[in-house]
């Protein structure tokens, strides 16, 4: 009898209910269910003495059967996530290892786990389809735009995990904000978790920091720096000048000295030919989908000349405010506008 696949919410409230197998897939387009699916079944595959590993984007198809095929020596035995997306031209890993895959379905290994994380899985497809019948898989579609509870219940755990408590017009406000779109809600829950004063946020809160319409423009500034455009971030601090102080401006170089650090981590990802989707994981940085290609493009252009002296610039305005009485909207004003002369005003060149 073949399986049927389970729905990501059912999954999300009772994780450790998921059989035992050798194969399993997360499938579907919704991205933060997804993810959170994937991290959650990891868990406890590395409850139940499994080490997750990620296949490389360029692996073979005999180097990713040996790996679930070796057992392990020094270590316990292997969950193997293989990413299925196709990438323009690129088919996904299912259908270029087709052949492979089946073999391996037949008689997988017995130690090792092998894992599919699959923006696409078309089920009519052989490998989709033979694994959807004969293994577990959870489904990870869009919430029905009529489904307000499933997705409040989705955004008031996530906001539990990071200390938040939402009241209902707080909820009610994110929700429209965000679209619905509940990667972007655990974006801005993210943020808020910075603002919110003992961890009780209100529609306030969310329309001061997640539409932007209120008078703090920090974090549309740290985005214009990361997506390149000068212009903006410096508006962003002539506006923010009027109001600054000195225990404002101190916070705020901290927060674009970790903007900096992650502009520098995606762009030693990409030098190493890493993917764009790569680079990003590999920061802590938070963007909205339609700024993420603009980030991309100011880390590909960014040396470690322009690192070095965006980081000199924020060590001499630590300085500054220590061992001087530096008037505070000159200060902000004057750091943005290095650092933009820094980070985008960069000629290509490789990282050290």
């Amino acid at each position: 009898m073949a399986l049927k696949p389970t729905p990501a919410t059912e999954f999300l409230r009772a994780p450790e209910k998921l059989a035992p197998a050798p194969v399993y897939a997360v499938f579907g387009p919704e991205d933060y269910l997804r993810r959170k699916s994937l991290n959650l079944l990891l868990d406890v595959l590395r409850k139940r003495g499994m080490e997750p590993q990620r296949a490389a984007e360029d692996i073979t198809a005999a180097g990713l059967l040996d790996t679930l095929r070796t057992p392990p020596m020094f270590s316990g035995p292997v969950a193997l996530v293989v990413l299925n997306q196709r990438s323009g031209p690129r088919q996904e890993a299912s259908t270029r290892f087709k052949e492979e895959f089946v073999a391996y379905l037949e008689s997988p290994s017995r130690k090792n786990v092998l894992v599919f994380e699959a923006p696409t899985w078309a089920r009519n497809l052989t490998v989709p389809k033979r694994v959807s019948e004969n293994f577990p898989t959870i489904q990870c579609d869009e919430l029905k735009p009529w489904d307000t509870r499933t997705w409040q219940e989705i955004a008031a755990a996530h906001a539990a995990t990071l200390g938040l408590k939402l009241d209902s017009a707080a909820m009610t406000a994110l929700r429209e904000y965000t679209g619905g779109k509940l990667a972007r809600a655990a974006n801005e829950l993210e943020k808020l978790a910075l603002l919110a004063p003992a961890g009780k946020l209100t529609a306030d809160h969310i329309a001061q920091a997640c539409g932007y319409e209120g008078a703090d423009l920090t974090f549309p500034l740290c985005d214009a720096l990361l997506k390149g455009d000068s212009r903006q971030a410096l508006a962003h601090a002539a506006k923010l000048a009027g109001k600054a102080e000195l225990g404002s401006v101190l916070s705020l170089l901290a927060l674009l000295r970790l903007q900096v650090v992650n502009m520098g981590r995606a762009a030693q990802a990409l030098r190493r030919g890493q993917s764009g989707d790569a680079a990003l994981g590999a920061t802590s940085v938070r963007l909205r989908d339609a700024d993420k290609a603009a980030f991309l493009k100011t880390a590909r252009t960014v040396t470690a000349a322009n690192l070095e002296s965006a980081l000199e610039t924020l060590l001499w305005a630590d300085e500054q405010m220590k061992s001087a009485a530096p008037d505070p909207a000159n200060l902000l004003v004057g750091v943005v506008s290095r650092l933009c002369d820094s980070l985008h005003s960069a000629e290509t060149g490789a990282l050290r």
